[in-house]
């Protein structure tokens, strides 16, 4: 063997055995909790939302006997009632902001249009009509919607509730209205808190619904006739539309998910 033999030999040897233990990379331990957060989540929300949807059906619909309004004079009343939507207003606003959901504070009811109801559907009573001054609370979700009931009924006297989520409309429509005293005018206003989904289909494509169904029926009217067979299968399929739209709106608020973080 040859002296260069022997060299190379001897360096591969001093490779082998020289080299110090291998040692394997560490396998990345996870800590555990990394696991368990999306269930822990999931069971959270699912006990969020079942305290927030047994403490919407809790809500009973009542009216307070013998309601009425401070004023038995049409022109004070109106002549109060923008100071009274002011008022409302504010409370509106302050509730929105801290339950993060949508405030919508439209006009006065309009003079004529609050005549009309008080000589065609409350027989010339003045102090019964409770909707000169109105607002609403959009929600995105169940827990949002009854945070903003529990603050409404801290801060004003709540006179009457009709919990139409509880008992929903014949349409399948619902949301929760409310009647209330504001505490500085005196002055009974209308609140009325909704679910966005279905607040959607009732200013979209159930107000056309409506329309279509108004037309059937006006033209009948106007013709001095009863409305025919074939008018009354139109108006049940209208409805039964109607009906389902307003039932998958509500379906998406009976997940737990919907409302998980």
């Amino acid at each position: 063997m040859d002296i260069k033999s022997v060299l190379r030999t001897g360096f591969i040897l001093l490779m082998v055995f020289g080299r110090g233990p291998v040692v394997a990379s560490p396998i990345t331990d996870f800590p555990e909790l990394d696991y368990e957060v999306p269930s822990k989540q999931s069971e959270t929300s699912k006990k969020t939302f079942q305290r927030s949807l047994s403490g919407l059906y809790s809500i009973d619909s009542w009216k307070q006997a013998a309601l009425q309004q401070p004023y038995s004079d049409f022109e004070s009343m109106y002549h109060a009632a923008p100071a009274a939507q002011h008022e409302l207003a504010n409370l509106i606003n302050e509730i929105s902001l801290v339950t993060e959901t949508a405030s919508v504070v439209p006009p006065v009811k309009s003079k004529e249009r609050a005549e009309v109801k008080i000589n065609t559907e409350l027989n010339g009573q003045v102090d019964k009509i409770t909707d000169l001054a109105r607002a609403s609370i959009v929600a995105d979700d169940i827990p949002s919607l009854v945070q903003a009931f529990e603050l409404m009924n801290k801060e004003v006297e709540i006179v009457a509730i009709k919990n139409r989520f509880k008992s929903p409309t014949e349409s399948g429509y619902r949301d929760l209205k409310m009647l209330v005293q504001l505490p500085k005018s005196k002055m009974i206003a209308e609140v009325q808190l909704h679910l966005s989904a279905i607040s959607t289909v009732k200013n979209g494509e159930e107000h056309e619904i409506y329309e279509q169904v108004q037309h059937i029926e006006r033209n009948a009217l106007a013709e001095k006739r009863d409305i025919t067979e074939f008018e009354k299968a139109q108006i049940a399929k209208l409805r039964a539309t109607s009906k389902n739209l307003y039932h998958d709106a509500w379906q998406q608020y009976l997940q737990p998910v919907s409302i998980a973080s």
